[in-house]
């Protein structure tokens, strides 16, 4: 009994993928517009074409855990900000926590560098400890760092480090041992926040910092530079990589099927005004990984098909392989979209929004390795190649075939070798058997009559000799 698996597409279905690419590349096109368009959108009405992180921004981002039952319009905890002279400042709920808001600022340090000059003054002018050499203090740092002559009593100089404007905890730093080394943590924005915000809404109404993040405006740029070379490099890498694994032919297809799944994944964010950060940028990267895989599994049936079907229009074979991975593609993605879809709806805060960008981009690519990357193969192929070898295009193959070639008919038993039936070549084979054996026949009674003449010239001969009785 023969058994029998479940497909999710009927064996034999036939969906004419190369003639409706055109009609998929449009669609592309259009996604595409769009992502560019809403980035120049957002670019000119919110000065930023993404919804950029800390990790790319730089600033201070707070999280804050608002007293119970304090109902604080969103909109007043934006207005206190702005009258604390935060820069850049803006603040959201969390929709997935209870009574808590992000605040975003642009500041990175709780004091400017005059303020910060002011303080090595009030240093200087401490009676019980000399400085030895200046301080020690970058802008944006949330450290100071001084070397006395002597020791210092700390807490004399935490006062007065607060009454010149420098608030924070002093502590003994690392140095030689001939040095008195102070180290001068700075209250961090978080707690400047918090207490700005309490004067402003009332005593008590941000009751704890959840979490609380800085990052300098240089390093910001620098983490966005490596961002967009992380994703240059892998795009290399993997070039390289479908190159010598398959043909030439094949890597423009795969790498503008990676570009096209990244951008409109950018594109989302930019649409949803998600923020976009570090997570998003390996979000990015897994999608690149994932596309790939499926963009190379299509490409390797490809190859697979056109080896045995050298006769058969490339454009033909190519529609017959995406058939076959049709039902394997969409069960693999499928069940990838099924975890991520679960991890979208359960996770919180920066897991929400990483699973976000694997659902487009698990969608996007899926949908690239199908209709993207192998008309651009099939182009690059026709444009560059000229069906060259036995990659051929409808044209070239239309053109290599022999005019007295009889073509098998559909659903019979083909030959690999030759492409051609196997019952054709059986009759061909018995026909040439029976010519041979008539020939063979022919030749026999020839060679019998010819040799028939000298017995008969002998037997002749021996009765002319026989004597008289």
């Amino acid at each position: 009994m023969a058994q029998k698996f479940f497909e999710l597409i009927p064996p034999g279905t036939r969906f004419p993928f190369v003639k409706s690419a055109k009609y998929f590349i449009a669609l592309s096109a259009v996604l595409m517009v769009i992502s560019i368009a809403t980035m120049a959108y957002n670019f000119s009405s919110r000065g930023s074409a993404l919804n950029f992180g800390i990790d790319f921004a730089g600033g201070s981002s707070v999280r804050l855990q608002l007293a119970p039952g304090k109902d604080v319009p969103i909109q007043e905890v934006r207005e206190a900000l702005d009258a604390a002279g935060f820069e850049g400042a803006s603040a959201v709920t969390v929709p997935d926590a209870d009574n808590q808001i992000i605040a975003h600022v642009k500041d990175v340090a709780s004091i400017d560098m005059a303020t910060a000059k002011g303080c090595e003054e009030a240093v200087k002018a401490y009676p019980k400890a000399k400085l030895k050499r200046p301080m020690s203090y970058q802008e944006g740092a949330s450290k100071m760092f001084f070397v006395f002559e002597s020791p210092p009593v700390y807490s004399e100089l935490e006062a007065l480090l607060t009454k010149a404007g420098c608030e924070g905890k002093v502590d003994k730093g690392t140095g030689k041992q001939d040095e008195f080394p102070v180290e001068v943590s700075l209250v961090g924005m978080g707690f400047k926040i918090q207490d700005e915000l309490n004067k402003a809404l009332g005593a008590g109404t941000v009751t704890e910092i959840v979490s609380s993040e800085t990052v300098g405006a240089k390093v910001g740029s620098q983490l966005k530079a490596d961002g967009v070379k992380s994703l240059l490099y892998a795009l290399g890498f993997i070039f390289l990589y479908v190159m010598l694994r398959f043909d030439l032919r094949f890597a423009p297809g795969g790498i503008i099927a990676l570009a096209h799944d990244a951008f409109i994944t950018v594109g989302a964010f930019a649409l949803t005004w998600k923020e976009f950060n570090l997570q998003t940028i390996a979000a990015l990267l897994t999608i690149v990984g994932y596309s790939i895989n499926d963009t190379i599994v299509v490409f390797d049936r490809i190859r697979e098909r056109v080896a045995l079907s050298r006769d058969t229009p490339i454009e033909e074979t190519t529609d017959v392989a995406l058939n076959e991975t049709l039902s394997r593609t969409i069960l693999t993605s499928g069940t990838t979209l099924l975890v991520v879809l679960a991890t979208w709806a359960l996770g919180k805060g920066s897991i929400k929004d990483f699973a976000f960008a694997l659902m487009i981009g698990i969608v996007v690519g899926t949908y690239s390795s199908l209709f993207i990357a192998c008309p651009v193969f099939l182009w690059v192929n026709r444009r560059f190649y000229g069906g060259e070898g036995h990659l051929l295009t409808a044209e070239d193959a239309a053109a290599t075939v022999d005019p007295g070639t009889v073509l098998a008919a559909e659903n019979a038993e083909v030959d690999e070798a030759t492409g051609r039936a196997i019952g054709d070549l059986r009759a061909e084979a018995a026909a040439r058997a029976e010519a041979q054996g008539e020939g063979e026949a022919a030749k026999g009674q020839g060679v019998g009559a010819e040799d028939g003449d000298e017995p008969a010239k002998a037997s002749r001969r021996r009765r002319r000799q026989r004597p008289q009785s």
